[in-house]
């Protein structure tokens, strides 16, 4: 890794201080790790997403690293290799040099997962992600993003320049406990039946004895996955929250309606299943790149350290497999996860990429 790691560098700064100073020292942490290399293009993410941000620091940016190419975006959480934060005013910088760089729109990238940033609303069905992959991912509603100085009200589709090889590997985090059942009764949003079983008496079967124990169930840890009829077999299912219980309906109230001919089944967001995922999909990655030049990784916000009781284990885990890769994420409300010539939208996973770069022969 050694050989690589200037061709990128990364730059964190978290605190009690206005996004333009916390950008600033983002920034000449990176520009370090480059040792004097000229920079080729910026992303710069902020948190939260109603950071004041401001085009004029941008502009600042660009000309101090003489660099048009910059893309910015503000999330819940931003994070690289040596800090993160969910909440709180943080800004997170990668920048790139000869020959890695970037490209706006995907502009020149055939077959390589393009970066991209979007509201919630803009990747319900949204024929761009279904159109080519993509990895990146999803901010909140208040989430804003930039190209250069101009904001952008359309996700934005970048591509990697430079890039031989991109890399990725997910992270579910999920313990099934039911298997797929077809869905046989449901009024509106009220799912009532799957196959011949009352949904709310099955989801009192199939949780996990100590969860039966506690004084309130843990809605907001229980999951719907959808299956539908006519989605490719190697899509990941749906997940649809569980608003409310009807005890009158012995039924489930989910955030929308199931599609008629689908399957649905429950399931549990884990946190001794993510690790163990997480741990088997970082072997897959090592193994299937050893030596990256820089990474991206896309996090629910729903997969913090919160969700660990204390620590991010995912984070703990990509450290100490990468330790010094230039690495920056987000905390996102949802993780766009490639596959061969589409991309899938996720939610309460992990989304770890890694690209290297062309070499001069």
């Amino acid at each position: 890794m050694g050989s690589t790691a200037a061709l990128a560098g990364t730059g964190f700064a978290v605190g009690a201080r206005h996004p333009e100073q916390l950008l600033t020292d983002a920034v000449e942490e990176a520009l370090d790790k480059l040792r004097g290399q000229a920079v080729t293009a910026a992303l710069c993410l902020f948190s939260p997403p109603l950071a004041p941000v401001h085009p004029l620091m941008l502009q600042t940016q660009m000309k101090r690293l003489a660099c048009l190419r910059i893309a910015a975006a503000t999330f819940p959480g931003v994070f690289t290799e040596s800090g993160q934060s969910l909440g709180d005013t943080a800004c997170a910088v990668l920048l790139l040099a000869s020959p890695l760089g970037l490209s706006s729109n995907g502009q020149g990238i055939l077959s390589a997962p393009r970066l991209s940033w979007a509201r919630p609303d803009q990747a319900i069905a949204a024929p761009w992600l279904s159109a080519a992959p993509h990895i990146g991912s999803l901010s909140s509603r208040a989430g804003r993003f930039w190209l250069q100085t101009q904001s952008q009200c359309d996700p934005v589709v970048l591509g990697f320049r430079g890039v031989s090889t991109q890399y990725s590997v997910c992270s579910a985090g999920l313990r099934p406990l039911s298997t797929p059942l077809p869905v046989t009764a449901q009024e509106g949003s009220l799912l009532l039946q799957l196959e011949r079983y009352l949904t709310l008496p099955m989801l009192a079967q199939h949780i996990p004895f100590h969860m039966r124990q506690e004084s309130r169930l843990p809605l907001e840890r229980l999951l719907i996955g959808e299956i539908r009829a006519d989605t490719d077999p190697d899509a990941p299912p749906d997940l649809l929250h569980i608003r409310a219980t009807d005890l009158n309906r012995s039924g489930l109230w989910l955030e929308r309606p199931l599609s008629g001919d689908a399957h649905a089944f429950i399931t549990l967001r884990d946190p001794v299943s993510a690790e163990r995922d997480t741990r088997s999909a970082l072997e897959t990655l090592m193994n299937a790149m050893p030596s990256p030049a820089f990474a991206w990784i896309s996090s629910s916000v729903g997969r913090d350290a919160a969700f660990f009781s204390g620590l991010d284990r995912d984070l703990e885990l990509w450290r100490a497999h990468y330790p010094t890769l230039p690495t920056l994420g987000v905390y996102g409300m949802g993780e766009l996860l490639p596959m061969q010539k589409t991309s899938y939208f996720l939610r309460y996973s992990k989304v770890f990429s890694v690209f290297s770069a062309f070499t001069a022969q």
